[in-house]
C-alpha cells in the first residue's frame, strides 16, 4: 500500500477545494463594492466607455443624447450616432427625450445618473449613484429607483 501517493492525492483534493470557496465571494460581488469601483476611474467618460460601452466611438466625444423609442442614442459632431452595445444597460431619462437633463443606466442592479450639462452638450457630465428616485422610462412610464 502506498500511503504518500494516498496523502498527495487528499491535499489536492482539499487544496481544490478551498480554492473554490476562494473564488465565489469575488463573483457574488455586492452593490456597494460596485459602486465603489466607480471612484477608480480617471474621468467620467471613462468609465462609460468601460461599463456603458458604445457600440462606436467614445462616450468623451459625444455632444448630444437622446432618446429615440426605446434606445438611448449618442450624437457626435460629425453627425454620426449609435447606440449603447447593450441597449437594456439604459433603464431611465430626466427631461425631455430630445434633449434629456440626465439618463440613467443600470449595470448589476447598481443605477447611475449621468447628469448632462444641456448648455454645453455632453462634454461636461456628472456621474452620481442613484439610491432613490423617479424618473421616466423610455416607454413613457414612471421608473422607481429604490
Amino acid at each position: 500500500m502506498n500511503m504518500p501517493i494516498a496523502e498527495i492525492n487528499r491535499r489536492q483534493e482539499q487544496t481544490q477545494a478551498f480554492a473554490a470557496l476562494q473564488v465565489m465571494p469575488v463573483a457574488n460581488i455586492t452593490e456597494q463594492s460596485d459602486a465603489s469601483r466607480l471612484d477608480t476611474y480617471l474621468s467620467p467618460s471613462e468609465m462609460l466607455d468601460h461599463r456603458f460601452a458604445l457600440q462606436n466611438g467614445s462616450h468623451k466625444d459625444v455632444k448630444q443624447y437622446l432618446v429615440y423609442f426605446n434606445h438611448l442614442m449618442a450624437f457626435f459632431v460629425d453627425g454620426s450616432h449609435c447606440g449603447l452595445k447593450q441597449a437594456s444597460q439604459f433603464v431611465a431619462y430626466a427631461g425631455q427625450k430630445e434633449l434629456p437633463e440626465s439618463i440613467v443606466l443600470k449595470e448589476n442592479n447598481v443605477h447611475i445618473e449621468v447628469i448632462l450639462n444641456t448648455a454645453k452638450g455632453a462634454e461636461d457630465i456628472k456621474i452620481e449613484l442613484v439610491s432613490q428616485d423617479t424618473f421616466t422610462a423610455p416607454s413613457g412610464e414612471d421608473y422607481v429607483v429604490e
